[in-house]
């Protein structure tokens, strides 16, 4: 899949600094649509436009500057590739604009551009101090030498030189990769007249094709790519990188709302709870603890949540960072890499932010100590080897490979290179056609369990073959789905570990150990039943005449059916081998001067109660040796 062009400008800066007009000055456009925000001169809604420099198109993210609307600015600042930091020459350096420079460095924005506004109003010294000032603001950051461009949006003074840093900055961005599925985070919804509804954002990654079945996350609408626009230009697909409006198909404004995400089909785990690196800014007002409550804006949504610091670590203060795990009072999506902003619960101020490193775990147990390990693989190894921490810190068993190409953005075709490569990973079924994934680490713990369990029920039943496969998988402190543990038991036989017959599990080393007081009560079974001949004493029979329980009667016979000394016809009856062959004898000569035998005339044949008749008549058609037809049987 072609990687498509990263070219989103966005702008940021304290309320009154001239944003608007600066994107007026640069664009022509107008970004502020609403008649409260031409009335009020500041902006309240995201304002969007695209514009041209020279033949290299972007799209143009106006945010709003006062702190009352900044949930709005955090969900247009989500996708930014570059940003104008606005400072006005009057004011210079405001609360609001340290607040944005805090979430430009926080959403992981790797170019900045200063810009100096409103120069017609101040002297030169005014904006020697504003320069001075942006100087204190960026420094020992990674904006530290990002260029300053001073403008007047009224007198048009340094626009073009602003244009074309602009552009220079665009030119130098490389390509988006379209990794995994499409992720797009809704930050407007409206309807069209006579088009319906449409949804804008930037997408997050993947790439989305005029037609494609989409579906609307957290909630789940399913829905349709009717048709979309770039840059106000209809194309046939888009993606990471872009700014995309989508015309969708069978649903209203509710199922689409600012804050969703509309994704791929396949993209379909959401979480309440992922780990995270989480940095607290120079700006917060206290050290940050565990169990503080705060309010994410991730992607273009906000919800409250619950900070957990792991480790040992309890409290983080301000300019350190630590690995947390953040509890949240509803779903949303989230992927590896994404970036988070947290404030305070009474959002008063941005305290921090950082990156998603496993969006689906659930709470972390005391005394895990690897949990800061398998962190710090997520967060800096190659995508590749972030797969088996990715599984590690999930509870479960195994994941499925969508789970894990949704879950680090990962192309399937790269997520079965890796499995094929990685001797520290396991597929299910096989490595062919992967199914599920999991680690050497859990497999082993696994098969260490399977045969723990083994040997405890050989040791308690040494009579019986082995163990039922459902029994078994029922007694692993490991939990595994029961379609996933039939892949396992594949597995671990083709390996040698274990050996299936039918619905038993066993030991390769197992045989059945019969103690010698029971061994004299399987002689008596014996001889009664080969004494009966074609009526021998059934269950209920046997356990009368050797004063024995029903259920140890049961279980001796099954002892001497798996030792293939007597055969099961039914529930309560057993023949002995030469006995069964006579019978079957008797019945292929009757068949054969006859098309077909009754039961009654059967009964005859062996000379025994219609009791045994019926018990070996139902036998021979499971056996696939006769057919049922009426009240009679024929050959298969």
């Amino acid at each position: 899949m072609k990687p498509y062009g990263r070219r989103i400008l966005g702008t940021a800066g304290h309320i009154d600094h001239g944003k608007t007009r600066l994107v007026r000055a640069i664009s022509g456009k107008e970004t502020d649509r609403l008649k409260e925000e031409k009335e009020r001169g500041i902006s309240i809604e995201l304002g969007f436009a695209h514009h041209e420099i020279d033949g290299l198109q972007f799209g143009i993210v106006d945010v709003p500057g006062h702190e009352r609307f900044l949930k709005h600015m955090l969900a247009g600042a989500q996708g930014i590739d570059v940003v104008l930091m606005v400072v006005a020459a009057d004011d210079g350096v405001m609360p609001q604009t340290e607040e944005h420079f805090d979430i430009v460095h926080l959403l992981g924005v790797e170019n900045l551009i200063f810009v100096v506004t409103k120069t017609d109003l101040v002297s030169a010294e005014r904006l020697t101090e504003v320069k001075e000032e942006i100087e204190i603001l960026a420094v020992g950051t990674k904006f530290e030498n990002a260029p300053q461009i001073a403008v007047s949006s009224e007198s048009g003074e340094g626009i073009p030189a602003l244009q074309s840093v602009i552009r220079e900055t665009l030119l130098v961005l490389e390509p988006r990769e379209t990794n995994g599925p499409f992720r797009m985070p809704i930050d407007r919804s409206f309807v069209l007249h006579g088009h319906g509804i449409v949804v804008t954002g930037t997408a997050n990654s993947g790439a989305v094709t005029e037609g494609d079945a989409l579906t609307i996350r957290p909630s789940g609408v399913e829905t349709r790519a009717r048709t979309l626009q770039v840059h106000g230009e209809r194309l046939s697909q888009a993606g990471a990188g872009q700014r995309i409006a989508l015309n969708l198909a069978g649903i209203d404004q509710a199922g689409a709302p600012r804050g969703a995400w509309v994704t791929a089909p396949s993209v379909w785990a959401v979480t309440d709870r992922f780990d995270c690196e989480l940095e607290v800014r120079p700006g917060a007002p206290r050290p940050l603890s565990s169990f503080d409550r705060v309010r994410v804006h991730i992607g273009t949504c906000e919800v409250h949540g619950k900070l957990i610091f792991l480790g040992e670590t309890s409290q983080v203060a301000p300019k350190e960072r630590a690995f947390c795990q953040i509890a949240l009072d509803e779903q949303i999506l989230a992927a590896r890499g994404d970036r988070f902003v947290i404030r305070m619960e009474a959002a008063n101020r941005t305290v921090g932010g950082g990156m998603v490193l496993h969006p689906s775990t659930e709470r972390h147990k005391p005394g895990q100590e690897d949990i800061p390990e398998f962190l710090c693989s997520l967060r800096d190894a190659s995508r590749k080897e972030q797969i088996a921490p990715f599984i590690e810190l999930l509870p479960a068993f195994a994941a499925p490979v969508s789970l894990i190409e949704q879950g680090l953005l990962m192309p399937s075709d790269e997520l079965h290179a890796a499995v094929l490569a990685d001797p520290g990973l396991v597929a299910l079924p096989n490595r062919q056609k992967p199914e599920t994934v999991t680690t050497k680490r859990k497999w082993d713990t696994l098969s260490r369990q399977v045969g723990d369990a083994l040997s405890h029920f050989h040791r308690s039943h040494p009579m019986s073959p082995g163990m039922d496969l459902e029994s078994l998988r029922s007694r692993l402190r490991i939990s595994v789905p029961q379609k996933l543990f039939r892949a396992v038991t594949e597995l671990l036989e083709s390996t040698g570990v274990v050996v299936r017959e039918e619905a038993t599990i066993r030991l390769p080393r197992h045989t059945i150990q019969v103690p010698r007081d029971e061994g004299r009560i399987l002689e008596k079974l014996m001889q009664e039943i080969t004494a009966g001949g074609m009526s021998p004493p059934d269950a209920k029979q046997l356990a009368s005449g050797l004063e024995l329980s029903p259920d140890r009667t049961l279980t001796l016979l099954k002892v001497l059916v798996d030792q293939d000394k007597l055969i099961r016809v039914s529930s309560e009856i057993h023949y002995d081998p030469a006995s069964l062959d006579q019978a079957t004898s008797l019945l292929r000569e009757h068949l054969q001067s006859h098309p077909e035998i009754t039961v009654a005339e059967f009964r005859t044949s062996i000379a025994a109660s219609r009791k045994y008749a019926l018990a070996l008549m139902d036998y021979f058609d499971k056996s696939s040796l006769t057919v049922r037809v009426g009240d009679a049987r024929r050959l298969r």
